[in-house]
């Protein structure tokens, strides 16, 4: 199988490379999302990580709630209005940034599984560690596009004192940029190795074919 890195002499070259894979990227993301199984991971991961970006959208607040002394029902009242929050999410530019670095986070997911049932298993590592490093940027950059809250701003205040609010809502802004940076790159890396994957196997099927 061909090698998975793009190889430029100018930064040109390099990104007329880039665009091409993308596009290739996109057909093998399309294959790949097309096929129910990897649709319902695609969708249940989505699902997982707007919850879970949505519980700490404000920090550590609904987690210290929880873990906090109060009944059964309380906690399941603060689960089930954050899961309320989620569609909320789709009312506000902060929110629809973590809706859609969940939907990255998902496609990606899928394209992992994907690859790694078709035995790719390093090219599925090393997309799995580009995107947990986007996990971690988006959530230290939670709750800072909204209010500068953020599980950043603990840290900060120790170091920044009373200017940590603003300092955190713009390290948010930029680590969440990074983060859907990230998951762009991964998705384009292991759309175009699917695509590759999928035009190897519908080759091999033809020659069998004529060949029979």
């Amino acid at each position: 199988m061909s090698s998975n890195r793009i190889r430029a002499k100018n930064p040109l070259d390099f990104f007329a490379q880039l665009g091409d894979r993308a596009k290739l990227a996109f057909i093998g993301s399309g294959y790949c999302l097309r096929q129910p199984k990897y649709l319902v991971v695609f969708f249940v991961s989505w699902l997982f990580f707007a919850y879970l970006f949505t519980f700490f959208q404000d920090g550590d607040f609904n987690w210290a709630i929880i873990t906090s002394g109060i009944g059964a029902d309380q906690k399941l009242l603060v689960l089930g209005r954050c899961f309320l929050n989620v569609f909320r999410n789709f009312t506000s530019f902060s929110g629809l940034s973590l809706i859609f670095l969940s939907f990255l986070q998902a496609v990606a997911i899928a394209l992992m599984v994907f690859t790694y049932k078709n035995r790719n298993k390093a090219a599925t590592l090393s997309g799995a560690s580009t995107s947990v490093v986007a996990s971690a940027l988006g959530f230290l950059a939670l709750g800072c596009p909204t209010c500068g809250i953020s599980l950043l701003t603990p840290l900060l205040s120790a170091i920044a004192g009373a200017s940590a609010g603003a300092l955190s809502k713009t390290l948010g802004g930029i680590f969440m940029i990074l983060a859907i940076l990230l998951l762009i790159f991964t998705i384009i890396r292991l759309g175009y190795l699917v695509f590759i994957i999928v035009s190897a196997s519908n080759y091999k099927e033809k020659h069998e074919r004529k060949n029979s």
